[in-house]
C-alpha cells in the first residue's frame, strides 16, 4: 500500500468513526482546510499542506473514475468502500475554486435502514405514519432543507412498506443512495434520456403497488406522480417547499386544481432534525468527540398537514391548522428531557 492509499483510507475511516456526512477539502491561499460535517454543522479538523492536498484529491478523482488532469470544470463520481461494516458508497464532486480545485465527498453507509418507529419519539406522529401505509392510492409528500432526513424518511416508509404487505417497489432516485434488494430501484441519467418523467412513465408499465420519487421538481414529474396516486398506487416523494404550505402552492402554480390535490394527497411533512441535550457536556454544543449522547443522535421534529386539516388546507376553509406541529414536539422533548429549555426552535414560517 503506498502512502497515499494509507492516507486516503485514514482519512475515510476517521470520518466514519465520527459519524460524519460529509468531507470537505476547502482551497485556501496557502493551505487547504479539512472540514468533517457532523450532525449537520461543519467542524474544521485540521490544515493540510498544499502538496498533500492535492495528492489527495487527485486519488480520489482516480479511484471515482474522474478524469485527474481536468481541473477548470466540475466533476462528479463515487465508488464502494467495502471493507468496512456496513460497506460505504462515497460521493464525490469536484468544483474549480480561486486558489484550487474543492472537493467534497458525501459519506453513505449502506444497509443503514432506520425502522418507521425510530423517526419520532412522538407515539402520535409515529401512529400516523404507519396509518397512511393501509392506503393503496395516494401520495405522501416530504419537504425540509437539505440534509435534513428526507431521504431517509423515503427509505423508512418503502422498508415499513415490504415488510407489512410485501408490496412491489420500485423507487426513483437520483442517485441511489442506499441499496435495497428489495426494492426495483432505478437511477436518473439525463444524459441518456433517463429523467424523473420518462422513469416514471415506464414504471407504471412495470406492475408497481408502490413508487418513491427522489423529488418532484417540475410539472411533468408532478403530473405523472399525481397520475400515479389516481391510478391505485402509493406514491412517495419530496419537494423544495418551506412548509406544508408551501408545496400546496408550488402544486396549484403547477395548474393542479383543489380537486385533484385533495383526491390524491394522504399527508404533506416538514421535517428538521435536532440535536439532544447532552447532560454530560452541559449543552447543546456538544463536542464532536464526546461518544456518550452528545451530538451523535438528532431526532426529527416534523409539522404534519393530513386528513381533514389538510383538505381544508388545500380549499383555503380555515386558518393553518397542523395536525402535528413542531411547537407540540418541542414541548414534549423538553419534558421527557431530550431537548434543553435553552435551546432554541427553528421558526417556521408558513407561505399560504
Amino acid at each position: 500500500m503506498t502512502n497515499i492509499e494509507w492516507e486516503s483510507r485514514k482519512l475515510i475511516e476517521r470520518a466514519l468513526s465520527l459519524d460524519a456526512t460529509d468531507i470537505h477539502l476547502h482551497p485556501n491561499e496557502r493551505n487547504t482546510s479539512l472540514l468533517f460535517r457532523l450532525q449537520g454543522k461543519l467542524h474544521h479538523m485540521q490544515s493540510l499542506k498544499k502538496r498533500d492536498s492535492e495528492r489527495l484529491i487527485a486519488h480520489f478523482k482516480f479511484r471515482a473514475g474522474m478524469d485527474i488532469g481536468e481541473q477548470r470544470r466540475p466533476q462528479d463520481g463515487s465508488f464502494m468502500l467495502k471493507n468496512t461494516s456496513p460497506p460505504v458508497n462515497l460521493r464525490f464532486s469536484t468544483i474549480p475554486a480561486y486558489f484550487r480545485e474543492s472537493l467534497s465527498i458525501r459519506l453513505l453507509p449502506q444497509n443503514n435502514f432506520f425502522p418507521l418507529s425510530s423517526l419520532s419519539y412522538s407515539p402520535a406522529v409515529t401512529s400516523l405514519f404507519y396509518r397512511l401505509l393501509t392506503y393503496r392510492n395516494g401520495m405522501i409528500i416530504l419537504t425540509g432543507p437539505t440534509g435534513s432526513g428526507k431521504t431517509t424518511t423515503l427509505y423508512a416508509f418503502m422498508n415499513a412498506l415490504k415488510q407489512a404487505d410485501n408490496s412491489r417497489i420500485i423507487s426513483i432516485e437520483d442517485p441511489v443512495e442506499i441499496r435495497n434488494e428489495k426494492v426495483i430501484q432505478t437511477e436518473i441519467n439525463e444524459k441518456a434520456g433517463l429523467t424523473f418523467t420518462e422513469m416514471l412513465k415506464a414504471s407504471m408499465r412495470h406492475d408497481p403497488d408502490a413508487l418513491m420519487v427522489g423529488e418532484i421538481r417540475g410539472h411533468d414529474t408532478a403530473y405523472h406522480a399525481i397520475r400515479a396516486a389516481y391510478t391505485g398506487h402509493l406514491v412517495f416523494t419530496t419537494m423544495h417547499a418551506g412548509s406544508p404550505y408551501g408545496a400546496i402552492k408550488r402544486l396549484i402554480d403547477f395548474g393542479f386544481s383543489p380537486l385533484d390535490l385533495q383526491e390524491t394527497i394522504l399527508c404533506i411533512t416538514s421535517q428538521f432534525l435536532m440535536a439532544r441535550y447532552c447532560p454530560l457536556c452541559k449543552s447543546n454544543e456538544c463536542s464532536p468527540y464526546c461518544g456518550k449522547h452528545g451530538m451523535s443522535s438528532r431526532i426529527a421534529l416534523f409539522d404534519i398537514l393530513a386528513e381533514k386539516e389538510l383538505k381544508n388546507a388545500i380549499t383555503k376553509k380555515t386558518s393553518p391548522i397542523l395536525t402535528f406541529s413542531h411547537e407540540d414536539q418541542w414541548k414534549r422533548g423538553i419534558a421527557l428531557g431530550l431537548f434543553s429549555e435553552k435551546m432554541k426552535i427553528k421558526e417556521v414560517c408558513y407561505d399560504v
